[in-house]
């Protein structure tokens, strides 16, 4: 008997972003993991990433009931739930009849409600679910009860069932690998235009930012792979598929000094420096100027900083636990050892002033990164922020299409009017990216940098559109 095919797929949400943010279209490593691990258990699956493809909603939802799948899951975060919600009622609506499972930070954070408020799916799934999506898959197939998976919430006669707490993240040493093969591998690019690929090195996060959810899903406990097993795969993606540069999306990637040298001599010890280059996400307390340095030599060529905010009385309200001095040495170390710099910054945190957001600004332009993703402060379920915007009724919208960090500011932090905020907002780009220095440093790398062509007029763009008044309007 052939065991039923399970499709995973990823919604078309990068048009909506893309004007915006200095984002790439990178593949949906989940999805490529839990695909892996159906794989290994010899359970048909495939994965359609509309997002990289470019698919309509519409597309979507046809290839869906094309593919004849048993079960589908689709994964989505705050921002893209009702997405996932129109794709599935599309496809429930032009015949699909396999079970509907939706997984990703949204529902995990909101189990039981997101069942609730959406009825076309059957099933939602907390967290990491790699040790559970075979179970998972042959109950459903089976038309079997979903009682003794932990983790998810599901419908019976009675409602809506909750079967606990998750279970313990997984061992990353121990997961397969994700199913690559299955995903429109030509479709992912580096911030130059190169084909790249993504790997995760590490899992979860201690820090305790009150609007980061990554802790309550991935856990606050760092779980790093083996640095042969991450070197091994780098060098098997340059060797098959040529692949020159890798992008790290661990959230804290620098967090152990002596894993990050570890794996810089392990990319050496292949040959692999001066053959792929790589960029990653840190924390500004967590480098340091001979570890920016040895990452370097070892092939990193890019870092991604959060700064947030440049007031003191906003770093406690995130609970960021950094200072002014800390964020200028990183910054300054990364320029020194050779790397350029993106910072993560926002406006609108609770009870900012617009004299605090000029506190940001003049904190963006001393550290001056090569690059700067500007957000509203959002307060996405899961985080303390939500919790307590919730209690303290500062929600301007329930709309979750409305929580994109550059859409609008749905925290109403109590001082500044949503106008007021969207100015501020279009301020501070101003006076980051139309700075004399930085319309120089963009010039020179057109010139210097060809091959940094891409990024550099994307950026160009944003000084443009900031300085136009642009607002994030897409659907």
């Amino acid at each position: 008997m052939t065991a039923a095919l399970t499709l995973l797929v990823n919604p078309p949400y990068q048009a909506a972003v893309r004007s915006v943010a200095q984002t790439t279209v990178g593949p949906p490593m989940g999805l490529a993991y839990l695909a892996g691990a159906l794989e290994e258990a010899g359970r048909p699956v495939k994965v359609l990433d509309a997002n990289a493809l470019g698919m309509t909603v519409q597309q979507t939802a046809a290839e869906i009931v094309q593919s004849g799948a048993a079960v589908l899951g689709l994964t989505g975060s705050t921002p893209t739930i009702d997405l996932c919600d129109e794709i599935a009622r599309r496809a429930h609506d032009a015949g699909f009849r396999g079970a509907f499972v939706i997984g990703g930070p949204h529902a995990s954070n909101l189990l039981e409600e997101t069942l609730a408020a959406y009825p076309v799916f059957d099933v939602a799934v907390a967290g990491e679910a790699e040790n559970r999506i075979v179970a998972l898959v042959d109950a459903l197939a089976a038309n079997a009860g979903l009682d003794d998976i932990p983790g998810i919430a599901h419908r019976t006669e009675a409602g809506v069932t909750v079967t606990g707490m998750a279970p313990p993240p997984p061992d990353v040493d121990t997961l397969p690998g994700p199913a690559r093969h299955l995903l429109p591998l030509h479709r992912y690019f580096c911030p130059d235009g190169r084909q790249s690929e993504t790997v995760i090195a590490n899992r979860g996060c201690p820090a305790p930012c009150s609007y980061c959810s990554v802790p309550q899903y991935f856990g606050r406990k760092i779980r790093r792979r083996r640095v042969d097993d991450v070197a091994d795969e780098i060098q098997r993606l340059h060797r098959e598929r040529g692949i020159t540069w890798i992008n790290f999306i661990d959230d804290t990637f620098t967090w152990d000094g002596d894993w990050v040298e570890a794996l810089c001599a392990a990319l050496h010890s292949r040959g692999l420096p001066g053959k792929v280059e790589w960029q990653c996400l840190t924390r500004v307390d967590r480098v340091e100027p001979v570890m920016l340095q040895r990452m370097h030599d070892a092939g990193c060529r890019r870092v991604e900083m959060g700064i947030e905010v440049g007031h003191d009385r906003g770093v406690k309200v995130l609970r960021k636990k950094i200072d002014r001095p800390t964020v200028l040495n990183a910054f300054r170390h990364a320029r020194a050892a050779g790397l350029e710099t993106l910072a993560f910054a926002m406006v609108n945190v609770p009870d900012e002033t617009l004299d605090e957001i000029a506190q940001t600004s003049a904190l963006l332009r001393e550290a001056d990164p090569d690059y700067l993703q500007l957000s509203y402060c959002t307060p996405y379920p899961g985080t303390k922020l939500y919790e307590d915007a919730v209690r303290e009724g500062r929600l301007r919208s329930t709309d979750w299409a409305d929580y994109r960090f550059l859409r609008r500011p749905v925290l109403d932090n109590g001082v500044l009017t949503e106008t007021e905020v969207v100015a501020a907002h279009l301020k501070v780009l101003r006076e980051f990216w139309l700075r004399p220095k930085t319309v120089a440093r963009m010039a020179r790398r057109l010139v210097e940098r060809p091959e940094a062509r891409r990024t550099t007029l994307h950026a160009a763009w944003q000084g443009v559109t900031a300085l136009a008044g642009f607002k994030d309007t897409a659907p």
